[in-house]
């Protein structure tokens, strides 16, 4: 059950990022700087709060995190009450506080209750769900209005309330050190089998044959590398997205951009369902996919004209981006054995920010280099992963 509503809770909760940003816009008087702003100060919040806590996150206090995301997300409607330039900056570096705790709490949650063997199938789920949540938040949202923003905080808070409580406690870091105890020993037996190649030493082809074989049954790859991708396949997607708005904005209503998003989100995770085994971790799979989005959004992007070419657009890549980073994140997570994984999430919107910026500011250098510039960050932030 713990599992569900977390899940659930947390794509609830990323939805109401697009919610208050645009809440915000139409209701103060705000230029395009003060909205950079905002942008800019939700992710210094997210990377800080990432930071800040992983130490928490590492030594299980899973139920510490999810009572801080409740904390940070529960002022949000008294702020929105009294709206000002500088409450609308508070209520929104504290979303990302609260995104930053819930993750955190939910990934620890997941990495100690479920077998170390399982991480990789659970943490798909997990995503699943998460867009399941979001996108029907988004579609009801573009369909009732801005004005039950209200209703929806007192439901996502009800379900932090929920989720603090029913969130297993972790009172040892079990699994984790016991996935790190097995790693090693997995790596030990590696380099025994290794070394017994030079049995066949008199043999050189047998003896390359069984070395290389042995040696090259594990992929390892660094975890900087990782995190390198990671941190290029949202910028990429940022890069391009930040200025979708800007030219179809007077081709699509906003509602309709809304409704696009939230059932691509939907459809995203039917058809992760029915990919088989598509989550299991491999820097080599994840720079395969990197690549593929990476096409997918260059030669996509001409075309966008209408919601029909943008839906398609927007599905592809949105479901292209969830098994990436869901590869990309389970790579990780079993290279460090489940700890630091703050680390990742830090990456993620350190991608954000640097996609954000170079794409605002690249479309106006024309088309061409806008598309070499995204093309020029996915391949220079995707190589590290075939790096062993």
């Amino acid at each position: 059950m713990w599992f569900t509503l977390s899940s659930v809770t947390y794509g609830m909760l990323s939805a109401l990022d697009p919610m208050l940003f645009i809440y915000i816009a139409y209701t103060l008087d705000v230029s395009g700087v003060y909205m950079g702003m905002l942008s800019a100060a939700w992710s210094a919040a997210y990377i800080l709060c990432n930071r800040l806590s992983g130490s928490l996150a590492d030594g299980g206090h899973n139920k510490v995190l999810a009572i801080l995301a409740l904390a940070s997300v529960a002022p949000i409607y008294i702020l929105l009450s009294n709206l000002s330039h500088f409450t609308a900056l508070l209520a929104y570096t504290l979303h990302a506080a609260s995104m930053a705790f819930l993750n955190l709490a939910i990934s620890v949650t997941l990495l100690e209750h479920v077998e170390s063997s399982y991480w990789d199938k659970v943490n798909l789920l997990s995503r699943i769900i998460n867009n399941i949540s979001r996108g029907l938040m988004l579609i009801i949202i573009a369909l009732l209005g801005l004005n039950v923003l209200n209703e929806i905080l007192h439901i996502i808070v009800f379900m932090l309330l929920i989720v603090s409580v029913v969130l297993p406690h972790i009172y040892i870091s079990f699994e984790r050190k016991f996935y790190t105890i097995e790693r090693t020993l997995s790596r030990i037996g590696m380099y025994v089998k290794a070394t017994a190649s030079l049995l066949y030493v008199d043999q050189p082809k047998t003896f390359v044959e069984v070395f290389s074989r042995t040696w090259n049954s594990s992929e390892a790859v660094s975890p900087v590398g990782i995190l390198v991708g990671a941190m290029g396949a949202v910028a990429v997607g940022d890069c391009i997205f930040t200025v979708i708005p800007v030219i179809l904005k007077g081709k699509l209503q906003l509602t309709s951009m809304w409704i696009v998003y939230g059932f691509s989100a939907l459809v995203s995770a039917v058809i992760a369902l029915t990919l088989n085994n598509i989550e299991a971790f491999g820097a080599r799979k994840a720079f395969t996919i990197f690549v593929l989005r990476l096409l997918a959004l260059v030669l996509g992007f001409s075309f966008l004209s209408d919601i029909t070419s943008l839906a398609l657009y927007v599905v592809l890549s949105s479901t292209l981006f969830m098994l990436l980073d869901v590869v990309l994140y389970n790579t990780y997570v079993y290279t460090q054995a489940g700890f630091r994984t703050s680390n990742y999430f830090v990456a993620r919107e350190l991608g954000s920010i640097v996609g954000s910026l170079l794409g605002g500011v690249a479309i106006d250098l024309g088309l061409y280099t806008f598309l070499l510039i995204a093309i020029a960050i996915g391949l220079t932030t995707s190589l590290p992963l075939l790096i062993e």
